[in-house]
């Protein structure tokens, strides 16, 4: 038998390819470039808004939304019940809610990644176990995992950032390592280890760029579920607190308004729907796009 190299088994133009079949979609390239905004709002939303998120305008309490009557230009979606810029707190917000997310989802990435391989390269009964306790681990909703790790510690943003990370490795895990162990049953890698390539050269060589898709899926997934988890704990308190901007924490501050100042309530539930579904667009453009690459 003719030796191969690793090389010969890696898709190298998978992602290229993959990009391209994305492009195609113009709905999901808009969801791209609509969370390529959303990303960079959470990192400068200091330099953005036009107010801090704590200043308060004495006598402008309750200020309607500028399109609105006795609306003010100077507070384009009006005022809160102390007088504080809607528009401003949420652009801050998006630091609290998005930002937030980023930091989960890299955690999750580089921890459940990390774990996903090694439990996706072990073999025989540690093998075996792992994958039935990782099936055994979906059938819980990742919210309510985060809902009872939250409980269990002081409420606050870092603290739910925690409990969401923690909700979410066993999934994220879960994914890498069925990618793996799929992989591993190829031909290519029989053919591979019979030429006496160790487990190290394989991983690195052709099985980490053959799944680098499904990473970067799991990732995008990751990413739509922390930024509702995170408003989510905020709003049953267990997760940012006042005077945080943050958008969960926004609808919960601003409930009793709801029917005085709707405004004040339905502009943050809508900055979140509007990340959600951001994300989810993106998401199942890149799944289709994955798909239409390996049919």
């Amino acid at each position: 038998m003719q030796d191969r190299e690793p090389e010969d088994f890696r898709e190298s133009d998978t992602l290229k390819h993959i990009w391209a079949l994305f492009r195609e979609d113009r709905i999901a390239l808009f969801s791209f470039y609509a969370l390529l905004v959303l990303i960079l709002t959470a990192l400068f939303s200091p330099f953005i808004a036009p107010y801090s998120a704590e200043m308060q305008f004495i006598g402008q309490e309750l200020m309607p939304p500028s399109w609105a009557n006795n609306g003010q230009i100077a507070y384009f979606l009006g005022t809160d019940d102390i007088g504080r810029d809607v528009l401003s707190r949420i652009i801050i917000g998006t630091t609290y809610t998005v930002g937030t997310a980023i930091i989960v989802v890299i955690l999750t990435a580089l921890i459940g990644g990390g774990l996903g391989i090694w439990a996706g390269m072990s073999q025989g009964i540690k093998s075996r176990v792992l994958g039935h306790f990782l099936d055994a681990f979906l059938t819980i909703p990742v919210l309510l995992v985060a809902i009872i790790i939250a409980t269990l510690m002081e409420p606050s943003l870092i603290n739910a950032m925690l409990a969401i990370t923690l909700a979410l490795l066993p999934y994220f895990v879960h994914e890498i390592y069925r990618s793996i162990q799929a992989e591993l049953k190829k031909e290519y890698v029989l053919m591979l280890r019979l030429d006496g390539i160790s487990n190290s050269v394989l991983l690195k060589e052709t099985i980490l760029p053959n799944i680098a898709p499904q990473y970067i899926q799991e990732i995008s997934r990751a990413f739509t579920i922390a930024i509702l988890d995170i408003s989510a704990l905020s709003f049953i308190s267990l997760g940012a607190q006042r005077p945080a901007p943050e958008w969960g924490a926004m609808i919960k501050d601003s409930l009793e308004l709801i029917y005085l100042a709707p405004w004040t309530v339905i502009l943050p539930g809508l900055a979140i729907i509007i990340s959600v579904l951001i994300g989810l667009v993106f998401t199942n453009g890149l799944c289709r796009a994955i798909t239409k690459y390996y049919e």
